[in-house]
């Protein structure tokens, strides 16, 4: 039995490789465990990689929409690090049924969010494969970047927007429930929105940051991790958008598991000791900081350790 054979997740990797790789470049200020890597010139970089029928669905995408999607959950993890995009490198996997209209209809969403950003398309590559695929690789800038590890104890959990939309409309869109019902939530999977320009703001308070990609427990365990810290996420405090509320209600399902557990909807997860009112963006505090290590709950006062039920890179 070979290592692939073994049963084993994201953060396992992770660890092998930095045994293997320490860090040895005096350049690179901070390598392997944050949402990007940074130099310490203040370029930020991230890679991304999206395959179709993993990471998403042809018979709802259209191509178009799939380039917006993609694109904007790759600038995600610049936006996690404070950065301000300035170029991507995209490199096809093209199968034999994808053709230069489809091609075009991609890069036409890839256009739409960098135009909004302000950023180019500055290379890549294009190369056959039996699945069709794409690897997006961000690159930005910034002098104060945010990492996961600034979190302590005494600070406070905080969350930009509702969390679980993106999930509920990814479930509605494939299960054909009645799409009138869930409006934002299919938006908010389709074009979910890099909190690019919020995060300039919040970056002013911040002391820890991470986006909400893999789903709120499993998030909140990695900023715990690289910050060595306690982080309890107090129940009560959690927001239950209508939509969620709905489609956990109809489903039999408990809403704040449902949160816990579902990603993709690229929102900022940060720690600070307060935060001045800001009125462009929605930002819910949901947990506190404290000393000791691992992920809890906080239900009615009754405190318990949990584990992270979000999205498992290898399965």
């Amino acid at each position: 039995m070979n290592s692939w054979d073994k049963k084993f997740g994201e953060l396992a990797i992770i660890k092998l490789i930095r045994q293997k790789f320490p860090k040895r470049r005096k350049e690179i200020l901070k390598g392997i465990g944050d949402d990007a890597m940074v130099f310490r010139n203040g370029i930020v970089v991230s890679t991304d990689s999206f395959f179709e029928k993993i990471h998403f669905d042809l018979n709802y995408f259209s191509m178009s929409t799939l380039g917006y999607h993609c694109m904007a959950a790759s600038l995600s993890d610049l936006a996690a690090m404070g950065a301000s995009p300035l170029c991507a490198l995209v490199s096809l996997h093209l199968t034999k049924n994808i053709d230069i209209k489809k091609i075009g209809e991609l890069y036409s969403g890839f256009e739409k969010i960098t135009k909004k950003y302000r950023m180019d398309i500055a290379g890549g590559d294009v190369v056959t494969s039996p699945s069709f695929a794409m690897t997006i690789t961000v690159i930005g800038h910034t002098k104060n970047p945010l990492m996961r590890s600034g979190a302590k104890p005494g600070q406070a959990l905080f969350v930009t927007n509702f969390l679980g939309l993106a999930e509920v409309g990814r479930r509605v869109l494939k299960m054909n429930f009645p799409k009138k019902e869930y409006p934002e939530a299919i938006h908010k999977h389709l074009f979910p929105e890099p909190r690019i320009f919020p995060v300039q703001s919040i970056k002013k308070f911040a002391t820890s940051c991470i986006d909400t990609s893999d789903g709120l427990s499993t998030d909140a365990n990695h900023l715990g991790e690289e910050s060595r810290v306690k982080i309890v996420i107090d129940a009560e405090h959690i927001p239950i958008h209508p939509e969620v509320g709905r489609f956990c209600s109809i489903k039999n399902i408990e809403p704040l598991q449902f949160i816990l557990s579902s990603g993709e909807d690229f929102e900022l997860l940060f720690t600070a000791y307060k935060l001045p009112k800001n009125k462009r963006t929605k930002i819910f505090r949901i947990g506190r900081i404290m000393k000791g290590r691992g992920l809890y709950i906080s239900v009615r006062g009754k405190i318990r350790r949990i584990k992270p039920t979000g999205y498992e890179h290898i399965v």
